[in-house]
């Protein structure tokens, strides 16, 4: 997201707050915390681990502003953080990160993990004839997994990963989330199934539902064609027609709903920007993408950051430029933009 700092009042915090939290969440019983762990320290014991899991933390939820969506002046939205977190979340993300493995190995999806891995894909794909991007975005893609979404995307790991059903046992008990506010807890309003945004396994989770819809899409666009970066996915369509994008459109949008899911598409595009880098088929070019919202932040020469990491900044931004720049025309171009100094010599 953007850097920008936007001012609220007090008052208009809290607003924003409890519209947020009461959008999706319902007051629950002063025992659910207690319910929880008393499951927690069952499967603690089980594993041995019962002198290592504390209980679940209670710390009060918090929303950022989305300042990079269109129309944010006059319909801001928000993002919901919940920092308060079950335990077991961290064995559950230590499972699904080697079932992710196993069934990327195996299946052939493109689940991204970096930028670098985009460029490589997009290196080898940006030859084909008369090729156009689709983009698409999941909306709310973590508080939108249902219970009945994640048993079916296990379902799918289970035909290239194991899972034992005490893997499964704590996968499925890591879900059991509480979200707290204004001194009191709160619970989703269809049960305490939840994957927050902060939980240990939440990005983990995000995946392997992923994988699974990939899977699905690829009934009709092939693997290498189609990628996801957790809530972002781009294809690259070659012999790309106006009437093939669109079905094409019309059937991944199908997908989504039929998982209970919304997306936003762009399709059509022979430019598109992705995470941080924009990538041009016309050219088969590549280059660093700053969100117009997006303003630098300066650290100051005499901060209490280690000096040898003040010393480096400008390398290591030179050679994160350098690494998401296809030549050196566009690296210069975007060193223009990136390593400009701050507002005076005490600046880096």
């Amino acid at each position: 997201g953007a850097n920008n700092l936007c001012l609220l009042s007090g008052d208009e915090y809290k607003r924003v707050l409890a519209e947020n939290v009461t959008k999706t969440y319902k007051k629950c019983d002063a025992n659910a915390v207690d319910s929880i762990n008393m499951t927690s320290a069952v499967l603690a014991i089980q594993l041995q681990l019962d002198d290592r899991v504390e209980a679940f933390t209670t710390d009060n939820c918090f929303v950022t502003l989305k300042d990079h969506k269109p129309d944010f002046k006059n319909a801001p939205k928000c993002r919901l953080i919940n920092p308060a977190k079950n335990q077991i979340g961290k064995i559950s993300k230590v499972i699904l990160e080697k079932v992710i493995g196993d069934m990327k190995l195996k299946s052939g999806l493109n689940l991204w993990k970096s930028t670098k891995d985009v460029i490589e894909w997009f290196k080898i794909l940006s030859q084909e004839n008369k090729a156009k991007f689709i983009k698409f975005d999941i909306v709310e893609f973590y508080p939108s997994i249902t219970e009945s979404l994640l048993t079916r995307a296990i379902n799918f790991a289970k035909i290239h990963a194991e899972i034992s059903d005490e893997e499964l046992k704590i996968i499925t008990h890591a879900k059991n989330s509480l979200l707290f506010s204004e001194g009191s807890a709160w619970e989703k309003k269809d049960g305490r199934f939840d994957v927050t945004m902060g939980s240990y396994d939440g990005a983990e989770t995000c995946e392997l539902v992923g994988l699974y819809l990939l899977h699905k899409i690829n009934q009709f666009v092939p693997a290498r064609q189609i990628g996801l970066y957790r809530d972002d996915g781009l294809a690259i369509i070659p012999n790309a027609t106006g009437h093939k994008v669109d079905q094409i459109q019309k059937r991944i949008i199908q997908i989504f709903k039929d998982e209970g899911l919304k997306i936003t598409v762009e399709p059509n595009l022979r430019i598109a920007d992705f995470l941080d880098i924009t990538m041009n088929l016309e050219n088969g070019k590549y280059s660093p993408y700053i969100k117009p919202n997006s303003t630098p932040l300066y650290v100051n020469a005499q901060s209490n950051h280690p000096p040898t990491i003040i010393k480096n900044l400008p390398t290591m931004i030179q050679r994160r430029i350098s690494d998401i720049s296809c030549n050196e025309e566009e690296f210069d171009k975007a060193k223009a933009k990136g390593l400009q100094r701050g507002p005076g010599k005490e600046w880096v």
